[in-house]
């Protein structure tokens, strides 16, 4: 059976503790796993904020901004609709008009500790998700689960899919999957829904499940 690792990043690789920067030990084994096996990064952050938290980590490839961008085989593959520029100016409108502070990224806009209540743009074309208190609005056929369902077309890729994760948007990521693992600091929304739920948090919960998988002591 053939196996595609795909995990989020902030809390579940990464520790808020270090200002979810991958710790080095972490990213060294992250390197070493995904030369035995596909391992995809699948998160809502921009590349040049992952190219700072993690220069050294390595994986087969990332999916970025929610699953709107792409990264693997030294290519970009932009996942949204033609018609996005547009949406996204009015989007950005309607913030400055409700003065409500906002980042963009290639394709998505952040919205960070605010209020779902205070957010309600109604923008056809456009849905938000959350990320505990950060917003991130995206085109509405765009999400964590779609950014992985692109890549196992990429790859042709046919057996079992393995997704760890945290927060409200990695339950897109969940539906995908045929594994769902979250880690022990995860919220309890995702515990609920997961196959595994580890006994540690972070990087430290993923280094021992992964190293089970390697040593053959869990098989899925």
């Amino acid at each position: 059976m053939a196996y595609l690792f795909v995990s989020d990043y902030d809390r579940t690789l990464a520790d808020e503790k270090d200002g979810f920067v991958i710790r080095e030990n972490l990213a060294e084994f992250i390197n070493h796993f995904s030369s035995k096996y596909p391992f995809f990064v699948v998160t809502g952050r921009e590349r040049r904020f992952i190219s700072r938290l993690a220069p050294t980590l390595k994986p087969t490839g990332w999916v970025l901004e929610n699953g709107a961008i792409i990264l693997y085989g030294g290519k970009t593959y932009i996942n949204a609709p033609k018609n996005w520029a547009e949406i996204r100016k009015e989007i950005i409108k309607r913030l400055e008009e409700k003065e409500i502070k906002y980042s963009v990224g290639e394709v998505i806009v952040y919205v960070n500790n605010i209020d779902s209540s205070s957010l309600d743009l109604h923008l056809e074309g456009a849905k938000v998700e959350w990320n505990r208190n950060d917003a991130m609005i995206l085109p509405k056929d765009v999400d964590k689960g779609r950014g992985v369902l692109f890549i196992k077309n990429l790859l042709n890729f046919k057996g079992k899919v393995i997704a760890l994760g945290d927060s409200q948007n990695d339950i897109p990521l969940f539906r995908v999957a045929d594994v769902k693992v979250a880690v022990s600091n995860a919220l309890p929304e995702i515990k609920e829904i997961a196959d595994v739920v580890l006994d540690k948090p972070n990087g430290q919960g993923i280094i021992d499940f992964l190293s089970k998988i390697l040593s053959g002591e869990i098989f899925l």
